[in-house]
């Protein structure tokens, strides 16, 4: 008969080579883990290269490299936030330098976004970048609008609000993704004039200097990687 010492001798002597195997499936399933997420994260950083490309082949003809390096550093997020309910959905198209005839002929300086739902004050405007709120208050061509100028000196500018969020004034510091207001209608007349329009967000961005800078490829390459 074996003796307890020697029945507890073989029984720790088992427990060690069950926990050692454990230990050892542990440091594997780690591994691999890690191991996997590596090339993940290595497959995601050449799908986001691939994307910058295509951006830069897309607007080198009308900016510098040097100014799509920091549109491509600045901008981290869409102007206009997802509905939460996910019931309503906005689009755009490449509108830039289309002629403009209100308040004399021009060309359009920015990109509107549309909405399905056609409603004031029902999507929710954010700022695409750090920066500074430089401007606020009505213009009768962008109505309520909000200008963000940023750490590198661009200029972003967001138009016919329907309102704004709480604390949004000149001087105030935001944050990539901040809420600075509601899409809108407004414009195109005195203060305060609304329903010219379908509601839209009219969304531009300036170069130092005051250069035009069509937003359109930078706003596709934002909607690739939120659906990435």
């Amino acid at each position: 008969m074996i003796s307890v010492k020697d029945f507890l001798q073989k029984w720790f002597v088992s427990y060690d080579k069950k926990k050692q195997k454990h230990i050892r499936n542990s440091i594997y399933g780690i591994f691999c883990f890690f191991v996997f997420g590596s090339v993940m994260m290595q497959i995601e950083l050449v799908r986001t290269m691939q994307m910058q490309v295509q951006v830069c082949e897309k607007m080198q003809k009308d900016c510098t490299g040097q100014e799509i390096r920091v549109l491509l550093q600045e901008i981290t997020c869409f102007p206009v936030r997802q509905d939460a309910m996910g019931e309503e959905t906005y689009f755009y198209e490449n509108s830039y330098g289309q002629a403009r005839t209100y308040g004399g002929k021009r060309r359009h300086e920015g990109i509107d976004i549309m909405t399905s739902n056609n409603q004031p004050g029902y999507f929710q405007i954010q700022t695409v970048c750090d920066g500074v709120v430089e401007k606020t208050g009505w213009l009768p061509l962008g109505g309520y609008r909000v200008g963000i100028r940023s750490k590198a000196g661009y200029y972003y500018y967001y138009a016919h609000l329907d309102r704004y969020a709480k604390g949004i004034v000149p001087g105030k510091k935001v944050s990539a993704g901040e809420l600075i207001g509601y899409m809108g209608n407004t414009g195109y007349g005195a203060e305060g004039t609304k329903g010219k329009f379908a509601v839209h967000l009219h969304f531009g961005i300036y170069a130092p200097g005051e250069k035009s800078i069509n937003p359109y490829y930078m706003l596709q390459y934002i909607t690739k990687m939120q659906n990435s």
